[in-house]
């Protein structure tokens, strides 16, 4: 187990089984466009080697903290990456596993008793709030739990997604809310640190000029993807959220 502490902040951004891709639309959506001050994955950052070409990526974006998944198995994965983390972030206590049906994710949460889970490995975008039977001394009788489904390859006949979780400081009253981010259905190719079954990989982009590939994949025009930015800043800022967590304003799709 590892323990972070990070600086409070409003804006956070999720990620999960980016698998050895890396998607520049995630520099639009979490980077001068969404402006977070932290980023989360979930695991699976790699595919058996390149996690550390992906999360270099996303250092370049905020202070990133990541967790081991079951295909980040070589053995700088191993050595690198946790199987558990717990951040504190705005009095929030958020804790970050690959399977949440796992006993390593049953033992943190009891040892932890968090606030919030961050989880991935079903690449299916979910945000789920439970009940708890007392909740921590002095706060909220709930568990927020979130998966941001897959920044990577498009599996299962599901979308490619990631997220944007608004922090409230903990002695608000205020629950903190998921907006959903939408990415292109189609992914780029591996890095070339990843191995995978096919060896076909691309050249990492470079977040700066907008790759010409990144601009042909997405089909949402630069103005509207600044738009969205601004809208999920002002959510985050102010905005209200469901009884599940989700922001009940609704973005156009990336």
């Amino acid at each position: 187990m590892q323990h972070h502490q990070l600086n409070p902040a409003m804006r956070v951004g999720l990620v999960s089984d980016t698998h050895g891709v890396w998607d520049p639309a995630l520099a639009d959506h979490l980077g001068s466009g969404g402006a977070v001050s932290a980023i989360l994955h979930g695991g699976d950052v790699g595919s058996h080697g390149g996690h550390a070409a992906v999360l270099e990526h996303l250092r370049g974006l905020a202070p990133t903290t990541a967790v081991r998944g079951n295909v980040d198995d070589d053995a700088a994965a191993r050595a690198e990456l946790p199987v558990t983390a717990l951040v504190r972030l705005a009095g929030w206590a958020i804790l970050l596993v690959h399977i949440l049906a796992s006993p390593e994710a049953a033992a943190a949460i009891e040892q932890h008793q968090p606030d919030i889970v961050v989880h991935g490995h079903s690449h299916k975008f979910s945000v789920e709030t439970v009940p708890l039977p007392g909740g921590s001394a002095g706060g909220p009788k709930r568990r927020l739990l979130v998966n941001p489904g897959s920044a990577g390859p498009a599996r299962f006949r599901l979308g490619r997604t990631a997220a944007l979780l608004c922090l409230p400081d903990r002695t608000s009253g205020e629950w903190p809310a998921v907006d959903r981010i939408d990415l292109a259905p189609k992914a780029p190719l591996r890095l070339p640190e990843a191995r995978a079954g096919s060896r076909s990989v691309a050249a990492p982009v470079q977040h700066k000029g907008r790759q010409e590939g990144h601009a042909q994949q997405q089909k949402q025009p630069a103005g509207l993807q600044a738009a969205a930015g601004a809208a999920r800043r002002r959510r985050c800022a102010g905005g209200t959220s469901g009884a599940n967590g989700v922001h009940s304003s609704k973005r156009a799709k990336g």
